[in-house]
């Protein structure tokens, strides 16, 4: 995943916690400080709580108006796709990403978060 991201061009940008927790409290803090992340990738799969409920979660606080979330998933039942778009998710990508689409990934983030060409 930061290999795409570097490849994209946002090595030295992005922020790794690692679990819902931890997440939720990163995002609170940047809020306090007015410095909301532009972009968020969200796995659902996450120690603690799910990074579903951590969305719905975000959703409900109005957090999703503020950053653009995207979604990652080693399974999507029939319908999820759908049911993330409501609670803020911009775009979902499905686990195993093959080497295509996770410069695709790179790239969709690159583009959220408004980054020039030139970095």
């Amino acid at each position: 995943m930061a290999q795409a991201l570097a490849d994209a061009g946002l090595a030295g940008k992005i922020d790794e916690v690692s679990d819902a927790e931890e997440a939720e409290s990163y995002f609170l803090r940047r809020l306090s400080e007015g410095t909301v992340p532009q972009v968020v990738i969200l796995d659902l799969t996450l120690p603690k709580r799910s990074g579903l409920e951590l969305l719905e979660t975000w959703n409900a606080n109005g957090f999703t108006r503020l950053t653009r979330v995207i979604v990652l998933s080693s399974v999507l039942p029939e319908g999820d796709i759908a049911r993330l778009g409501k609670l803020g998710a911009v775009r979902v990508f499905e686990k195993p990403l093959d080497l295509q689409e996770f410069f695709a990934l790179g790239k969709h983030v690159k583009e959220l978060a408004g980054v020039s060409a030139a970095g």
